[in-house]
């Protein structure tokens, strides 16, 4: 049964809903959002920093103050449809792996957003960042957990395939909340769930053949460009997964993106990797962002906490 407070923070989060075919102004709505929450807040004992690689790769370090000097770093790719900057969401929700145990360094890509800028741009930022902290900065990838939520989880995986594809090592795992991994819209979840998704669908009507296309075509995508959707690095979904680490997802079960994850868990599971899959009834995209809100959101966080532990060996 969904909590109170999950029942509440779903009806806050269909006040932002962003459906293209409800709000023809969804990108604006987007920007503008993103635009109220750019200031970084932490509390004392924290140290943040606004970095640029060699390569003009923009990129967020968070730290505890007396843990500076951590081996294991976690590497977040944040959401948005690849339209909303990195706000101050995203660093209040990491900022508690600087805790656990000695202390993990905090890494936030900080990519170029879309309509402005298009598929390759951010895949390619991603692995200026990876080659950044492995390559220059000396952290070896077994000490690096790879986090991302929605576009983030996609840019995520995205990385991942093209670390793996060149031959290099991989991270020691990753926790994938929401992942958006399929431009083409093939799950049934988009259709099963286009009326319950306070996010992203429409309450009041379903989801036809016209307007799955008609979603497709609008800004809500606009960082694929001309690209082909099918595409691994665009479309984790269409991938083989052979050669990853072990993997985390957590997933609601009222969001489009449902098959999104389900289907690259099934991928993972037939390519023999450990992965974890924690879906939860009722749950709205990337509800785990809630973590300090909904109960639903702090059992997902506390096994992911855990995850990260064993997979760093911490």
């Amino acid at each position: 049964m969904t909590s109170i407070r999950g029942k509440i923070f779903s009806l806050m989060t269909a006040a932002q809903n962003v459906n293209p075919s409800a709000h023809p102004d969804a990108v604006e709505k987007m920007k503008k959002m993103a635009a109220k929450y750019m200031d970084v807040k932490l509390p004392k004992g924290y140290v943040f920093q606004k970095k640029t690689t060699p390569n003009g790769t923009s990129y967020h370090v968070i730290q505890r103050s007396d843990r500076r000097d951590a081996e294991k770093l976690l590497y977040y790719i944040h959401g948005g449809c690849y339209i909303a900057g990195l706000t101050n969401n995203y660093h209040s929700f990491v900022r508690d792996f600087c805790d656990i145990e000695e202390g993990i360094t905090v890494v936030l890509l900080d990519y170029k957003t879309a309509p402005e800028y298009k598929y390759p741009v951010q895949l390619d930022e991603a692995e200026d960042l990876w080659n950044e902290l492995t390559e220059r900065q000396g952290y070896q990838p077994k000490d690096i957990m790879i986090g991302g939520d929605s576009s983030g989880g996609n840019l995520a995986l995205a990385l991942m395939l093209k670390i793996r594809d060149k031959g290099k090592k991989m991270p020691s795992g990753a926790f994938l909340l929401s992942p958006w991994t399929d431009m083409t819209m093939s799950g049934k979840s988009y259709v099963q769930n286009y009326r319950k998704d306070v996010e992203i669908g429409e309450r009041k009507t379903a989801l036809t053949e016209e307007k799955r296309k008609m979603l497709m075509k609008s800004d809500i995508y606009s960082f694929i460009g001309n690209a082909d959707r099918t595409l691994p690095y665009l479309s984790p979904l269409f991938a083989s997964y052979e050669g990853f680490p072990p993997m985390f997802f957590a997933v609601g079960e009222s969001e489009m993106l449902l098959d999104d994850t389900l289907g690259v868990v099934k991928k993972l599971e037939n390519a023999n990797i450990p992965v974890i899959c924690d879906r939860k009834p009722d749950m709205f995209h990337s509800y785990v962002l809630y973590k300090n809100m909904m109960p639903e959101s702090k059992s997902s966080f506390i096994r992911i906490k855990r995850f990260v532990r064993e997979n760093l060996d911490i």
